[in-house]
């Protein structure tokens, strides 16, 4: 399989060529340095935890937050927006899709009830993959999703994350 160049990929990704390592790159390459861009523009860590799939379940999540926010603003500005609900809509929701947040409170919970601690192997890989997908900190809409896996798990899952900054 042929390869493209450190310069090639470097125009694509409008990244300088000296943020590139040199050498021919393969598509995998590529794709790769696709995801790892997204997950940064995202707010992701970009250390591979989180899957090109996961990626775009996230950036759908946002095209569709941000479609309905413009409908909002545009809404309000025509005058078809009148209640806080039609003016709002689209605000104040979480990025992660609902079935990713339900698996990561099936995962603290797991966690939560096997016994293991707060600063554990296990709890730390949960604390980077719950980064990954919904950022540092466990908001008051999410603490509600990972307590229907179990009361306590979005305590336990603070406690977890605060250990493992």
């Amino acid at each position: 399989m042929a390869g493209w160049s450190a310069a090639e990929v470097a125009r694509a990704s409008g990244l300088p060529l000296t943020a590139l390592r040199p050498g021919l790159w393969s598509r995998a390459d590529v794709v790769e340095l696709q995801r790892t861009l997204l997950g940064r523009e995202l707010g992701l860590p970009d250390d591979g935890s989180v899957s090109s799939e996961e990626l775009l379940a996230v950036l759908e999540a946002v095209r569709d937050r941000v479609e309905r926010r413009i409908a909002a603003v545009r809404g309000t500005l025509e005058g078809r927006r009148h209640t806080p609900e039609e003016i709002l809509d689209g605000f104040g929701e979480p990025v992660v899709p609902d079935e990713t947040l339900d698996d990561l409170g099936l995962a603290w919970a797991r966690t939560w009830t096997a016994g293991e601690t707060v600063d554990s192997a296990a709890a730390r890989s949960v604390a980077e993959h719950h980064r990954a997908v919904a950022g540092p900190d466990v908001s008051e809409a999410l603490a509600l999703v990972l307590d229907r896996h179990g009361l306590g798990v979005a305590a336990y899952a603070r406690d977890a994350l605060a250990l493992t900054r």
